[in-house]
């Protein structure tokens, strides 16, 4: 279900971004916790069954893997709008949006560990 939920979410702030609507949290912050969470539930393969392997073995193999991943990489785009604000991901540097991918990661990984320990 979180996995449909934040799809819907990131669509939504998606289509908010291209209109240029100016909508406070949704336009600045909701996708850079969305995101990184969908992506985080994607790679382990959990939206599939939390029983079977992850979807992308080397991505998906640890929850801390995976964690790992999803907010280096995230936090290297913004990173690259800070040193190269015209670059490949063009944009305004901010470190709130960090602090945004840190916590739909964080979330993520917390109910990911707690869920694969009552399975177990």
């Amino acid at each position: 279900m979180a996995y449909w939920v934040l799809f819907c979410a990131f669509l939504g702030t998606a289509a908010l971004n291209m209109l240029h609507v100016r909508g406070g949290f949704f336009t600045n912050y909701a996708a850079d916790i969305v995101v990184p969470a969908w992506l985080y539930i994607s790679w382990r393969g959990l939206p599939w069954s939390p029983h079977l392997k992850p979807r992308y073995p080397w991505l998906g193999a640890t929850p801390e893997r995976t964690a790992a991943l999803v907010f280096g990489a995230s936090t290297l785009t913004e990173l690259c709008q800070r040193y190269w604000p015209r670059g490949f991901f063009p944009g305004h540097y901010d470190p709130l949006d960090i602090a945004a991918f840190a916590a739909g990661v964080g979330v993520c990984y917390v109910f990911d560990r707690l869920g694969r320990s009552r399975t177990t």
